[in-house]
């Protein structure tokens, strides 16, 4: 009987008895996955190309996703009492939320949007001051259409309102196995690292709780059945009608509620505090509860200090554009972290490395080290061809790859330690500039007429001003949650990487329909990223006829991010009870002006309510906190969105983004 028993997964179904069944449940959710992408791509062309009402798949979790999971968890009761139906176990639910989000994800702006933009751009945007023309043609075939004919209807809409599928067929199947690559290769480093996380270090996977809260996985009240969620969401709720009345009938900002408090200062030093606004946006407020005070302390204050850094430097008399970089720092900040995360995962490495050559070592292991570690090398290698056969010189090709496959790693620690709900939670485009900034243009454009390699550089800067390496968050997320809903790590891994091709296939589809029927440039939405794809290349150009030198300030900005992270984390290693947190300056640093404001509220009432009510209050608090956000995704995404897309007129005057 006991064998029985523990022969039953997660689906409630045996497996000595029902292994067909079984095959047949999961080969049902993988097509309700598709299906449920699919019918999202329609509300995503509509929602965020044509109209552009909310960038729905900017947000953590994906609102397509958590369309999908409130859908499902809803209709369960009635599922189970069709005849000869039996209703989804949480793990079934789980496999289809975690694809419809992946999935979506790749629909999204920092995605193939950006790719799009970038691989079309220099045929169609070319001016006498930067004729970035000239070098479209290195961009090879297999990676764009080779005509400019294609290109100027991508952006003024072909004459019959067709898309050429015949020219777009090759670079749609390249670029989607490009993203299978980088995406598994990112997904085995994110196995690797899984069990030192979860089991060792215990990290607490903020963002996890939202889908179990949903499904009543955490014990307790499931999170719509408790009566203080619904005054989360009710607040968020009436917070966002009243800005979509202030927007719509008073001319009011669009976006969430935000304050510029160094609007009236221009006293001097006092004005380099400038710009400090305070976005007080719902969701970071809501799933920010989750994660630890240490840690949102250390947000905020790291954000302060930059605004400390910029006044000292002022009052030096360094008055330097862009000083202090917290971007440049927090680059810094973000690879000397993943050269720590990865010597205290250098036993793992180890072992796996070992199990290549000896089987019979891994064949306990709880995940397949030993093939996580081939796919992260017949990865790297393969992703390193790829940039190098692109036409890019290897030592350039080898340095950006090291470096987007380690922010990539960090930001998915970043999720599993913080739950930091946001995609842009790094030094944007800064992997891309460290290296401009470090070799200076003259070291990276060769003095020859063979700008090929600089030009595919430029090509696949997309991937550090886009987010398609955050992908690691929803994977390491998808881990745990495959061990607490009882999903093995087959199924997920299959789960997460043929969400990434569908979705990235969907995308294509779904973007260049509208595209070419109307024309880029005509829609709401426009195609986004296309200015930054122009900068890019014109940048190209202007280093093959005037290069500059390495940026010695921002070289020593980097190398001072870096330096501090690593002081911060000896310091807490050393002095017990430090009260700040490495990870809270690399987010200061990558993306603090949005995080502070929110970080700061929520430490406010964590540490009012930890104080004055113990653990007790905190906990009956977290549903009102985590309704906050999810009412805010309701609201302003799901219902507001979804009117904007349908209905156009008054309710495409206030747009809410959640990047």
């Amino acid at each position: 009987m006991q064998e029985h028993i523990n022969n039953v997964d997660a689906s409630g179904i045996s497996d000595v008895q029902s292994r067909p069944n079984r095959r047949v449940r999961i080969l049902t959710m993988l097509v309700l996955g598709i299906a449920l992408t699919w019918v999202a791509g329609y509300w995503i062309r509509q929602g965020e190309i044509i109209a552009l009402s909310a960038q729905m798949t900017e947000a953590v979790p994906s609102i397509p996703g958590l369309a999908a999971l409130l859908l499902l968890a809803a209709l369960n009761p009635l599922i189970r009492r069709l005849p000869y139906v039996r209703d989804l176990s949480h793990g079934e639910i789980i496999l289809v939320y975690l694809f419809v989000t992946v999935g979506t994800f790749m629909f999204a702006c920092g995605v193939t949007r950006f790719l799009i933009a970038t691989v079309s751009a220099p045929w169609y945007y070319t001016t006498p001051t930067a004729p970035i023309d000239e070098i479209a043609p290195f961009i090879p075939g297999w990676l764009s259409p080779s005509e400019g004919i294609y290109h100027k209807w991508l952006y003024e809409a072909s004459p019959t309102g067709e898309v050429p599928w015949e020219v777009w067929r090759i670079p749609i199947a390249v670029w989607s196995g490009f993203f299978l690559l980088f995406g598994g290769t990112l997904l085995c480093l994110m196995v690797l690292f899984s069990e030192q996380w979860i089991e060792h270090e215990r990290l607490v996977f903020p963002l996890v709780r939202l889908p179990l809260q949903v499904l009543g996985d955490e014990g307790g009240v499931p999170l719509f059945k408790n009566p203080i969620t619904w005054i989360g969401v009710g607040l968020a709720a009436t917070l966002n009608i009243f800005l979509m009345v202030r927007a719509v009938y008073f001319g009011g900002p669009q976006g969430t509620l935000n304050f510029d408090l160094a609007s009236g200062i221009t006293d001097y030093p006092w004005r380099y505090l400038r710009p400090m606004t305070i976005d007080l946006r719902p969701d970071l407020i809501g799933l920010g509860y989750l994660i630890s005070t240490e840690l949102s302390f250390s947000i905020w204050f790291f954000y302060l200090f930059q605004k400390a850094q910029a006044i000292i430097m002022a009052m030096s008399g360094y008055r330097l554009g862009g000083m202090p970089f917290p971007q440049e720092q927090g680059i810094g900040a973000y690879l000397v972290m993943g050269v720590v995360l990865l010597w205290k995962g250098r036993q793992v490495f180890r072992h796996a490395w070992g199990a290549i050559f000896h089987p019979e070592r891994g064949k306990n292991d709880r995940f397949p080290y030993r093939l996580a570690l081939i796919g992260l090398i017949v990865g790297t290698i393969g992703l390193l061809l790829f940039f190098i056969f692109a036409g890019m010189v290897p030592w350039l090709a080898a340095l950006y790859l090291v470096i987007l496959l380690m922010v990539g790693m960090v930001y998915g620690r970043l999720r599993a330690e913080t739950g930091v709900p946001i995609l842009w939670a790094f030094p944007y485009g800064q992997q891309h500039k460290v290296l401009w900034n470090f070799f200076g243009q003259e070291g990276i454009v060769p003095r020859t007429a063979d700008l090929r390699s600089p030009t595919i550089f430029a090509m696949l800067g997309f991937l550090s001003r886009g987010f398609f390496p955050t992908v690691s968050g929803y994977q390491i997320e998808g881990l745990h949650l495959g061990e607490r809903t009882g999903v093995s790590w087959q199924k997920m891994v299959a789960t997460l990487l043929i969400a990434i091709v569908v979705g990235s296939v969907f995308s294509f589809i779904f973007h260049l329909q509208p595209y070419y029927q109307e024309g880029g440039v005509g829609l709401r939405g426009g195609i986004w990223g296309d200015r930054t794809a122009q900068q890019e290349y014109a940048q190209v150009l202007r280093a093959a006829d005037m290069p500059a030198p390495p940026d010695t300030p921002r070289i020593i900005a980097t190398l001072t991010g870096g330096g501090l992270v690593a002081a911060i984390s000896a310091a807490r290693n050393y002095w017990f009870g430090f009260p700040l947190h490495p990870i809270g300056y690399v987010l200061a640093g990558a993306f603090g002006h949005k995080l502070w404001g929110p970080f700061l509220v929520v430490w406010i009432c964590k540490t009012v309510l930890l104080r004055y009510g113990g653990s007790g209050s905190y906990l009956r608090a977290l549903p009102g906190f985590l309704g906050f956000a999810v009412g805010h995704f309701i609201t302003a995404g799901l219902i507001w969105g979804s009117l904007g897309a349908a209905l156009g007129g008054p309710f495409l005057r206030w747009g809410v983004w959640f990047g």
